[in-house]
C-alpha cells in the first residue's frame, strides 16, 4: 500500500512540474535570446562601419587590431566576424583595471568569412583582435638578415577587413515584450 501511495505521489508531482508547466519551472527556464551588443547606442569600433548592421559596408583594422567598446559591462556569449579576410587572430577581453587584457579564443587556419566563436559568458566592456594573417598577405622568397644571421620569411602584409563584427548576449524575450 506504501509503495502505491509513494508512486501516485510521485506521479502528481511530476505531473505538476512538467505536465502542466508550473510557475517556479516557467521562473527557471525563462525564454532567452541573443542580442547584438555591437549595434547598440554608444558603441565604439575601430571602423564604425564593422558595426553599423549592415553586411554591404566594408571597414578596416587599424594596423593590424581591431577596437570594440561597449558602453558598460556585458555578459558575452558569442563572437561573430562576417565577410572577413582573417585567417589567423587572437580574441582579447578587456579586464578591471588600466591596460589589463586576457586572451579568450585563438583563430588558426581559418579559410571562411565567417568566424564564430562561442565564448564562456564573459563580462567585459571591451574587446579587440589581433590579426596575425589574412588570405591577403604574400609570402615572397626568405631572404638572409645579416643583423639577425638567419634567412627570414618575407611576407607582404595584407588588409585586414570585416564587414559586420557582432557580439553577442543573452536577453529575456519576457523582458523584450514588455
Amino acid at each position: 500500500m506504501r509503495c502505491y501511495l509513494f508512486i501516485f505521489l510521485l506521479l502528481c508531482t511530476a505531473g505538476s512540474l512538467f505536465g502542466c508547466q508550473s510557475q517556479v519551472l516557467q521562473m527557471l527556464i525563462e525564454p532567452q535570446e541573443f542580442y547584438n551588443y555591437a549595434v547598440t547606442e554608444g558603441v565604439t569600433c575601430t571602423s564604425s562601419e564593422m558595426t553599423d548592421g549592415d553586411l554591404n559596408t566594408r571597414g578596416y583594422a587599424q594596423g593590424r587590431w581591431i577596437h570594440l567598446t561597449l558602453p558598460n559591462r556585458k555578459a558575452i556569449h558569442r563572437i561573430t566576424i562576417r565577410g572577413t579576410n582573417i585567417t589567423n587572430a587572437m580574441i582579447y577581453q578587456k579586464l578591471d583595471g588600466e591596460g589589463r587584457w586576457q586572451a579568450i579564443q585563438q583563430i588558426q587556419n581559418n579559410e571562411s568569412p565567417v568566424i564564430e566563436r562561442r565564448v564562456n559568458g564573459i563580462v567585459t566592456d571591451a574587446i579587440r583582435i589581433y590579426i596575425s594573417g589574412t588570405t591577403d598577405d604574400e609570402k615572397r622568397a626568405s631572404q638572409y638578415d645579416p643583423r639577425r644571421g638567419a634567412i627570414v620569411p618575407q611576407i607582404k602584409l595584407g588588409r585586414p577587413f570585416v564587414h559586420e563584427l557582432e557580439v553577442y548576449g543573452f536577453v529575456s524575450k519576457a523582458s523584450n515584450s514588455e
